[in-house]
Formats: structure tokens, sequence, C-alpha cells
């Protein structure tokens, strides 16, 4: 939920939403960039709008779907209502972090007595019980080489060799175009069915080229 509040967060900031319950929306519409609803906030209204952009090349979007397999899902239950459209896949690349940790240690005893020890240098230590790394002493994550170059100069004072691994917070997420008009097929008990099977997916419409097939 974070990360899709964080997402929903951002098309906020491009759309130029705040939130209120004031002239936002009648400015959205006036400089042309539709609004971001839930697929629960979809309307009897649809076929109006429909209507209304008659002519125009906008797909609607629905997302972020976190795995290929929900998205993938919910294309299926699209194209079974007739509606064609395909899946989009994107990389969301973030700020990296750092693990630390002392390597195993020749018996759980000495590791326990380093975790003591560094626990007296005011660090977060904590033994590994379990692994590749079992009796080695994790120092926890860190988020800026600087922090991890500032601890590694401090301990290697007291001759303790910390190890390094960079952790990666990238991840992906996928996103269904369907064709223009689609906004007014997904209604009823097939609207009913993809509210209950994905609560918090987002919809939206983009300029974009029509799906010549289902494929």
């Amino acid at each position: 939920m974070l990360v899709i509040n964080a997402v929903f967060f951002g098309w906020q900031q491009f759309t130029g939403r705040d939130g209120r319950v004031d002239g936002a929306e009648m400015a959205a519409r006036s400089s042309g960039v539709e609004p971001i609803r839930l697929l629960s906030e979809l309307g009897e209204d649809a076929e109006i709008e429909l209507a209304q952009r008659t002519g125009t090349d906008k797909c609607d979007v629905y997302g972020p779907f976190f795995s290929s397999v929900e998205s993938k899902s919910f294309l299926r239950s699209a194209k079974r209502a007739g509606i064609k459209g395909l899946q989009k896949g994107e990389l969301i690349q973030l700020k990296p972090y750092y693990s630390l940790y002392v390597e195993p240690l020749a018996s759980v005893k000495m590791a326990q007595s380093l975790v003591n020890r560094l626990r007296g240098y005011q660090l977060n230590a904590e033994l590994i019980t379990e692994g590749r790394l079992r009796n080695g002493v994790s120092l926890g994550n860190f988020e800026s080489k600087g922090e991890v170059s500032q601890l590694q100069r401090k301990l290697s004072v007291h001759e303790i060799n910390v190890k390094i691994v960079g952790k990666s917070r990238d991840y992906r997420q996928f996103w269904v175009y369907l064709n223009p008009g689609s906004e007014a097929l997904l209604a009823g008990k097939l609207q009913d069915d993809l509210i209950v099977r994905f609560p918090d997916i987002f919809h939206q419409q983009k300029n974009c080229k029509p799906v010549a097939s289902g494929e």
C-alpha cells in the first residue's frame, strides 16, 4: 500500500491535483489532463464521457500491478468482454542501500563476544544464526556510502573488518492499456468482479495508438 500511495502521490503532482474538492478537477479537464480514479470510482456516466471523447486516441490505463500474473489476469478479463489491450512493464529504480556484516567467527561464543563488544561501541550488532553467514555478526543496513566508510574507519582502529553488500530497492510494476472507449464497457458484473479482485488499482487515460489486435 505504501508503494501504491507513493505512485498515486506522484500522479497527483504530475496532473496538478492537490486533493482538494475545489476547482482542481475542472482545471484538469480544461487543460486536457484526465483525472486519476480508483477502478471503483468509474461511474454510470462513462457512456456520456465516451461520447465527449469521440475522435480522440486516449487509452484507458489501469494499474499499477506489482506482478505480471495479476496484470495478465486483469487483461484476460477485459479481453473476454471483447476489449482489446496490452500489458506494459516498467522498471522502477530507487536509491540502493548497504548491508554491513562481519564474517563468521570460529564459534558462536566468539561471535556473541564480538556482538557484545560492538554494542559497547553503540552499534546495532546482531548475531547471525542461519545460512552461509552463521556465526557472523550483522551491523544492519545503511543508506549512504558515507555512513559505511565512516563506520569502516571506526572499526578498523579496533581491527574489525567489515564487509559490505549493496542492496537494491528496484522493482517492476505493470500497466494494462485498453483501447479507447473501454471504460464504458467495464461496467456491471465485470466491473464489480474486477473491483473485488483488484481493489487498489487506479484508472487514468493516456494518449496512445489503439491496439490493432488482442495480442
